[in-house]
């Protein structure tokens, strides 16, 4: 084998481990995303949801959001992911006192 072949082969098998280390193996530790959009999208369609809470994770979650729930989303969970009345009343920072007005 010439010194040129030899040269080939080591290159070859330096950008197959760089893209081994550096691409494929980190998916397989990747975390997998469980986002639901349609839970956030139940609590924007509520009538009595904050404005300035929707479409934020945190209404939810802990944090930033995404992982481990809080209080509500746990009650939330229970309760089938449905809103009801009951979770209004009991986390009453998430929601206003007044339905809001749908433009039609």
């Amino acid at each position: 084998m010439s010194a040129r072949k030899i040269k080939r082969a080591v290159l070859l098998a330096l950008i197959i481990a760089t893209a081994w280390i550096g691409l494929i193996r980190p998916a397989f530790f990747a975390k997998p995303a469980l986002a639901k959009p349609a839970y956030m999208d139940r609590y924007n369609r509520d009538p009595y949801a904050r404005e300035e809470l929707m479409n934020k994770c945190t209404v939810c979650h802990v944090g930033r959001g995404g992982d481990q729930r809080n209080d509500f989303g746990e009650a939330f969970e229970d309760a089938g992911y449905r809103i009801t009345p009951k979770m209004r009343a009991k986390f009453s920072q998430l929601f206003a006192r007044e339905p809001r007005q749908v433009e039609r």
